[in-house]
């Protein structure tokens, strides 16, 4: 699943594609810490709940592998 990473801030608009929601996540969190306005979007454009990512993210790293 891509997600993309968006960006507004002191030195322009970013846009980032990734294929990690947990990568995903962490690079909106720093983008915020460096003054940007970041979200998560699919890639049709919709705003993925970020607290809801996070706990995707955890569950699978709690399931056991196979």
């Amino acid at each position: 699943m891509s997600i993309i990473v968006k960006a507004e801030g002191p030195s322009g608009p970013a846009k980032i594609r990734s294929d990690d929601p947990k990568h995903a996540l962490g690079l909106a969190q720093y983008l915020r810490t460096i003054g940007y306005n970041a979200w998560i979007e699919d890639t049709n454009g919709n705003a993925i709940d970020e607290k809801a990512l996070q706990m995707a993210i955890r569950s699978q790293e709690d399931a056991p592998s196979s």
